[in-house]
C-alpha cells in the first residue's frame, strides 16, 4: 500500500478562516490514481467537511471546474495525476470555501 501526504489549503467563509489541514491517504502501489481520487478518498473516509468540485462529467477534463493549484501550478484534479507528497490550494482568490472558486 502506497502512501500518500496531502495538505490542503482551506477557507471557511462562515468563520473568515484559512488553514491547512493534513492528510494520509493509502492507496495500492499498482493503477494510476488522480488527485481527483484523493480527494475522493478524503470526502468519503477522513473529512466529509471538505469543498472540491466533483462531477460525474469531471472525470473527462472537459469543464474545468475541478481546477485548483496543485503543488504550486495550475492543473485540473481530474487529469492531473497523485504524487506521493501535494499540496492542494484554490486556484485563484475568490474562494467559495475550501478548493471551490468562482472563476
Amino acid at each position: 500500500m502506497k502512501e500518500y501526504h496531502i495538505t490542503i489549503r482551506r477557507y471557511s467563509p462562515a468563520e473568515d478562516r484559512q488553514w491547512t489541514q493534513e492528510y494520509r491517504v493509502p492507496f495500492p502501489e499498482s493503477g494510476e490514481v488522480s488527485v481527483m481520487n484523493v480527494l475522493d478518498y478524503i470526502y468519503r473516509r477522513l473529512d466529509p467537511t471538505l469543498a472540491y468540485f466533483d462531477h460525474a462529467a469531471c472525470r473527462q477534463a472537459a469543464c474545468g471546474k475541478c481546477v485548483m493549484k496543485i503543488n504550486g501550478e495550475i492543473r485540473l484534479a481530474c487529469k492531473e495525476r497523485a504524487q506521493e507528497e501535494m499540496l492542494l490550494e484554490p486556484a485563484n482568490s475568490n474562494v467559495v470555501r475550501d478548493l471551490l472558486c468562482r472563476m
